[in-house]
């Protein structure tokens, strides 16, 4: 039974039960999106539920539609059906955009829907459009825990929307909070409707809700059969009245053309002055103009001036161009070719939000293109691809300080890498860079870290008072400091002076002279 039939029906769903319908919908809309197949038309009317209550979303349509489509008899998916219900479209296709995103927000409002709830909106009219726009979309919230999962689904920009597996989750995680949903009770006579959610591809005949089916009584058996028999007869005699050849017009027994050229039959047709129907069916099994069926079959006799119905291959089947939106180059590439795509190339495009190496967009002839569209097999695309950030453009940093080398790396949105090398300098004061390891002017990748050399300063110390210690005194002190100790000048036991004198800064590493006390 359709869904909006039993809520015309004044069926009355809980929250628990549409949130268990949603989830279980989620499955259907990964099954197609799997695919690179958007649904395009989510509603109560595509969606059947079970005499078990068990909710399936119907797209018999869009898989006979795409199959004609593909074989040439549709120039586009879904024409012929009936219009789709504009509450619950997504706005970007008011716009002329569809995604798989549409069909997300499409199922979000289903299940308002079967809620017995609408949608709050706020909307603006467009004085450039007769387009309203959505400006703002509001859950119910008698949806409790599952109003976050649902408020991303209506989004309004398609890119902050959750997919349909971030759906099904978030939507298992609030059934938590509810008690468990009693199955859904169908009317009776609704029961009684076979033909609501047929999936066969004959129409069933609909009856009226008082006319219920014969049922014969033993009593009447013979005289049905009788009835029967008698019609059989008339439809008898009317076959073989209306085939009698009419005075004055030949006809000609119909061979089996099948299989053979459109131009081999054109003359055969010409031949017998019959009038050939050519309808041109797409094939991957057969070349360009051969015929794939007829109408009479042969082994018929057809009149001079009937139509001869021939069906003829006009090329290999369209393809529907995949989703390869989002998906990185090798992926995307994968999926293009599988669905008989070629890729011609991939162009990287620098981003500074999208991640290197997705799928920004798809060109075809020089044109972006959608998903969901028909093309002939082979088609070339282009790859538009995320390069990453633009690279940044490494700054002069000698010489400024600590604190300004870092807000100078940071502007451009590069980071200093810790910890930074410290040196002693005799001419830069401390604090200061006195080195950098990636040289300015170079381009870097965002987020690259810089190495950098900060001065410590001078290294200078000063000379110690060594006077009146012995010799291996003096040396151990002028080690402890950094200095060295030189040759000793003169032959007594104690230091009588250095050379540099005592209180001179000199730098660390450089020789001290001991001149000794001569006894």
């Amino acid at each position: 039974t359709r869904l909006d039939l039993l809520l015309e029906a004044g069926v009355s769903m809980t929250a628990p039960q549409v949130i268990k319908f949603g989830y279980e919908l989620c499955d259907g809309l990964l099954a197609l999106h799997s695919e690179g197949i958007i649904h395009a038309d989510v509603s109560p009317r595509n969606v059947i539920v079970s005499n078990e209550g068990v909710p399936k979303l119907s797209n018999g349509f869009l898989i006979n539609a795409l199959l004609e489509a593909e074989r040439g008899r549709l120039d586009s998916v879904g024409m012929g059906v009936e219009q789709r219900p504009p509450h619950f479209l997504a706005p970007e296709i008011l716009n002329g955009s569809s995604s798989q995103a549409a069909d997300i927000y499409s199922l979000a409002v289903t299940l308002h829907e079967a809620l017995g709830r609408s949608l709050e909106t706020t909307a603006r009219e467009d004085n450039s459009s007769e387009v309203t726009r959505i400006q703002q979309v509001k859950v119910a919230s008698e949806f409790g825990a599952a109003v976050e999962v649902l408020n991303r689904a209506i989004a309004i920009e398609p890119d902050f929307r959750c997919g349909a597996i971030e759906m099904k989750e978030g939507l298992a995680k609030a059934a938590k909070h509810f008690v468990a949903p009693q199955a859904i009770r169908i009317p009776e006579s609704l029961l009684q409707n076979d033909f609501i959610g047929v999936h066969s591809q004959v129409d069933p005949v609909r009856l009226e809700p008082d006319m219920q089916p014969l049922r014969w009584r033993p009593v009447w058996k013979l005289g049905a059969s009788m009835f029967l028999f008698l019609m059989l007869f008339v439809a008898a005699a009317a076959w073989a009245v209306s085939s009698v050849q009419p005075q004055g017009i030949s006809s000609h027994l119909v061979e089996e053309y099948v299989g053979r050229t459109i131009g081999e039959v054109r003359g055969k047709a010409d031949s017998m002055n019959w009038i050939l129907d050519e309808d041109q069916i797409r094939s991957d099994d057969l070349p360009p103009g051969i015929v794939m069926a007829q109408r009479p079959s042969s082994g018929r006799r057809l009149s001079e001036g009937s139509i001869l119905v021939v069906e003829v291959s006009s090329g290999p089947r369209l393809r529907i161009t995949p989703v390869v939106v989002g998906l990185s180059s090798d992926d995307a590439m994968r999926r293009m070719e599988a669905k008989g795509f070629s890729v011609d190339s991939i162009q990287p495009v620098y981003d500074e939000s999208v991640a290197k190496d997705e799928v920004m967009k798809v060109l075809i002839e020089g044109e972006e293109v959608l998903g969901g569209r028909l093309r002939e097999p082979g088609t070339k695309a282009t790859l538009i691809v995320s390069g990453g950030p633009v690279p940044r453009t490494v700054p002069q940093l000698v010489g400024m300080s600590q604190e300004s080398a870092a807000a100078a790396l940071q502007a451009t949105q590069l980071e200093i890498a810790v910890p930074p090398i410290r040196e002693f300098s005799e001419v830069i004061e401390e604090g200061i860079v006195i080195g950098q390891s990636v040289s300015p002017g170079r381009l870097v990748e965002r987020g690259s870290s810089v190495l950098l050399t900060i001065s410590l300063g001078s290294d200078r110390q000063e000379v110690p008072e060594l006077g009146g210690l012995s010799v291996v005194e003096a040396q151990r002190k002028l080690s402890e400091l950094g200095f060295l100790a030189s040759t000793v000048f003169g032959e007594g036991s104690e230091v009588q002076s250095t050379d540099p004198p005592a209180g001179t800064l000199i730098p660390r590493g450089s020789t001290v002279v001991l001149r000794l006390l001569t006894n």
